[in-house]
Protein backbone atom coordinates (compact mmCIF):
# COMPACT_ATOMS: atom_id res chain seq x y z
CA UNK A 1 0.00 0.00 0.00
CA UNK A 2 1.32 3.43 -0.99
CA UNK A 3 2.09 5.81 1.88
CA UNK A 4 -0.02 9.00 1.70
CA UNK A 5 2.02 12.20 1.80
CA UNK A 6 1.58 15.94 1.38
CA UNK A 7 4.29 17.65 -0.66
CA UNK A 8 6.64 20.36 0.60
CA UNK A 9 5.18 23.25 -1.43
CA UNK A 10 1.72 22.58 0.05
CA UNK A 11 3.12 22.82 3.58
CA UNK A 12 5.06 25.92 2.52
CA UNK A 13 1.96 27.58 1.06
CA UNK A 14 -0.08 27.17 4.21
CA UNK A 15 2.37 27.37 7.08
CA UNK A 16 5.21 29.54 5.72
CA UNK A 17 3.18 31.87 3.49
CA UNK A 18 -0.51 32.11 4.45
CA UNK A 19 -0.05 31.64 8.21
CA UNK A 20 3.37 33.29 8.59
CA UNK A 21 3.40 35.30 11.81
CA UNK A 22 -0.16 34.33 12.71
CA UNK A 23 0.38 31.19 14.78
CA UNK A 24 1.04 31.44 18.52
CA UNK A 25 4.30 30.25 20.06
CA UNK A 26 2.32 27.40 21.66
CA UNK A 27 1.00 26.32 18.25
CA UNK A 28 4.50 26.46 16.74
CA UNK A 29 5.74 24.25 19.59
CA UNK A 30 2.86 21.82 19.01
CA UNK A 31 3.68 21.69 15.30
CA UNK A 32 7.32 20.97 16.13
CA UNK A 33 6.33 18.10 18.48
CA UNK A 34 4.03 16.75 15.77
CA UNK A 35 6.85 16.67 13.20
CA UNK A 36 6.70 20.07 11.44
CA UNK A 37 9.50 22.36 12.55
CA UNK A 38 8.89 25.69 10.84
CA UNK A 39 12.34 26.97 11.89
CA UNK A 40 14.07 24.35 9.71
CA UNK A 41 14.12 23.56 6.01
CA UNK A 42 10.95 21.71 5.07
CA UNK A 43 11.09 18.04 4.20
CA UNK A 44 10.18 17.00 0.62
CA UNK A 45 6.97 15.41 1.93
CA UNK A 46 5.05 14.90 5.17
CA UNK A 47 2.96 11.88 6.13
CA UNK A 48 -0.81 12.30 5.89
CA UNK A 49 -1.29 11.79 9.64
CA UNK A 50 1.19 14.56 10.48
CA UNK A 51 -0.52 16.89 7.97
CA UNK A 52 -3.92 16.23 9.56
CA UNK A 53 -2.54 16.92 13.04
CA UNK A 54 -0.85 20.13 11.86
CA UNK A 55 -4.08 21.37 10.28
CA UNK A 56 -5.91 20.64 13.53
CA UNK A 57 -3.32 22.63 15.49
CA UNK A 58 -3.73 25.61 13.15
CA UNK A 59 -7.54 25.42 13.29
CA UNK A 60 -7.53 25.36 17.10
CA UNK A 61 -4.98 28.14 17.35
CA UNK A 62 -6.44 30.58 14.82
CA UNK A 63 -10.15 29.87 14.76
CA UNK A 64 -11.18 28.48 18.16
CA UNK A 65 -13.78 31.28 18.36
CA UNK A 66 -15.61 29.91 15.29
CA UNK A 67 -17.76 26.82 14.80
CA UNK A 68 -15.49 23.99 13.63
CA UNK A 69 -16.96 23.73 10.12
CA UNK A 70 -16.30 27.43 9.51
CA UNK A 71 -12.82 27.17 11.01
CA UNK A 72 -11.94 24.33 8.63
CA UNK A 73 -13.42 26.24 5.67
CA UNK A 74 -11.16 29.18 6.50
CA UNK A 75 -8.07 26.95 6.66
CA UNK A 76 -9.03 25.67 3.19
CA UNK A 77 -9.18 29.27 1.93
CA UNK A 78 -5.83 30.06 3.57
CA UNK A 79 -4.20 27.05 1.91
CA UNK A 80 -5.20 28.17 -1.60
CA UNK A 81 -4.33 31.80 -0.92
CA UNK A 82 -0.92 30.82 0.42
CA UNK A 83 -0.25 28.33 -2.36
CA UNK A 84 -1.05 31.04 -4.92
CA UNK A 85 1.88 33.03 -3.51
CA UNK A 86 4.44 30.21 -3.94
CA UNK A 87 6.51 29.72 -7.09
CA UNK A 88 4.44 26.73 -8.24
CA UNK A 89 1.18 28.34 -7.13
CA UNK A 90 1.75 31.61 -9.01
CA UNK A 91 2.03 29.69 -12.26
CA UNK A 92 -1.06 27.61 -11.48
CA UNK A 93 -3.08 30.71 -10.51
CA UNK A 94 -2.07 32.50 -13.70
CA UNK A 95 -3.18 29.57 -15.82
CA UNK A 96 -6.47 29.30 -13.87
CA UNK A 97 -7.30 32.94 -14.57
CA UNK A 98 -6.54 32.49 -18.26
CA UNK A 99 -8.63 29.33 -18.53
CA UNK A 100 -11.64 30.65 -16.60
CA UNK A 101 -13.79 28.66 -14.17
CA UNK A 102 -15.00 25.74 -16.28
CA UNK A 103 -11.73 24.90 -18.00
CA UNK A 104 -9.68 25.46 -14.83
CA UNK A 105 -11.96 23.21 -12.75
CA UNK A 106 -11.77 20.50 -15.40
CA UNK A 107 -8.07 20.35 -14.41
CA UNK A 108 -8.85 20.17 -10.68
CA UNK A 109 -7.63 16.63 -10.19
CA UNK A 110 -4.23 17.45 -11.65
CA UNK A 111 -4.06 20.57 -9.48
CA UNK A 112 -4.93 18.60 -6.34
CA UNK A 113 -2.43 15.87 -7.27
CA UNK A 114 0.33 18.47 -7.20
CA UNK A 115 -0.42 19.04 -3.49
CA UNK A 116 -0.32 15.42 -2.31
CA UNK A 117 -0.37 11.87 -3.60
CA UNK A 118 -3.76 10.65 -2.34
CA UNK A 119 -6.57 13.07 -3.21
CA UNK A 120 -8.61 12.12 -6.24
CA UNK A 121 -11.34 14.32 -7.67
CA UNK A 122 -14.09 13.36 -10.09
CA UNK A 123 -15.79 16.18 -11.99
CA UNK A 124 -19.31 15.88 -13.40
CA UNK A 125 -20.41 18.82 -15.54
CA UNK A 126 -24.04 19.76 -14.93
CA UNK A 127 -23.98 22.92 -17.06
CA UNK A 128 -21.51 25.52 -18.34
CA UNK A 129 -21.59 27.13 -14.88
CA UNK A 130 -22.25 24.18 -12.56
CA UNK A 131 -20.17 21.14 -11.67
CA UNK A 132 -20.32 18.37 -9.12
CA UNK A 133 -16.95 17.61 -7.60
CA UNK A 134 -16.42 14.35 -5.72
CA UNK A 135 -13.29 14.10 -3.60
CA UNK A 136 -12.20 10.71 -2.28
CA UNK A 137 -10.63 11.83 1.02
CA UNK A 138 -11.68 14.89 3.04
CA UNK A 139 -10.11 13.92 6.40
CA UNK A 140 -13.52 14.04 8.08
CA UNK A 141 -13.57 17.80 7.43
CA UNK A 142 -15.58 18.42 4.24
CA UNK A 143 -15.70 22.17 4.85
CA UNK A 144 -11.90 22.25 4.48
CA UNK A 145 -12.38 21.16 0.87
CA UNK A 146 -15.36 23.48 0.53
CA UNK A 147 -12.96 26.32 1.39
CA UNK A 148 -10.37 25.02 -1.07
CA UNK A 149 -12.99 24.88 -3.82
CA UNK A 150 -14.35 28.35 -2.98
CA UNK A 151 -10.89 29.92 -3.07
CA UNK A 152 -9.99 28.01 -6.24
CA UNK A 153 -13.16 29.20 -7.93
CA UNK A 154 -12.43 32.81 -6.94
CA UNK A 155 -8.89 32.42 -8.32
CA UNK A 156 -10.34 31.67 -11.76
CA UNK A 157 -12.12 35.02 -11.79
CA UNK A 158 -15.57 33.45 -11.42
CA UNK A 159 -18.33 35.83 -10.37
CA UNK A 160 -21.06 34.83 -7.92
CA UNK A 161 -19.26 31.60 -7.00
CA UNK A 162 -20.88 29.19 -4.54
CA UNK A 163 -19.81 25.80 -3.23
CA UNK A 164 -22.35 23.60 -1.50
CA UNK A 165 -21.68 20.33 0.29
CA UNK A 166 -24.06 17.75 -1.21
CA UNK A 167 -23.03 14.59 0.61
CA UNK A 168 -20.39 12.82 2.67
CA UNK A 169 -19.83 9.14 2.18
CA UNK A 170 -16.99 7.02 3.51
CA UNK A 171 -13.94 9.26 3.62
CA UNK A 172 -15.07 11.45 0.74
CA UNK A 173 -17.55 14.17 -0.10
CA UNK A 174 -19.40 15.61 -3.09
CA UNK A 175 -19.87 19.33 -3.69
CA UNK A 176 -21.86 21.46 -6.11
CA UNK A 177 -19.69 24.25 -7.55
CA UNK A 178 -21.59 27.05 -9.32
CA UNK A 179 -20.90 30.53 -10.64
CA UNK A 180 -22.69 33.21 -12.62
CA UNK A 181 -22.47 33.10 -16.44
Amino acid sequence: MRRWVVFEHTVEGLFLVALRGRLSAAAAASLRRTGLDLSKKLLPAYPFEIWKQCLEIAVRDLYSHLPRPEAWRRIGHALVEGMARTVIGRATAGVARLLGPLRALRRLEATLKSADNYVEARITERSATCLEVSINEVMGQPTYYQGILEASLAMTGAKGGRVELLSCEGGGATFRVQWSP
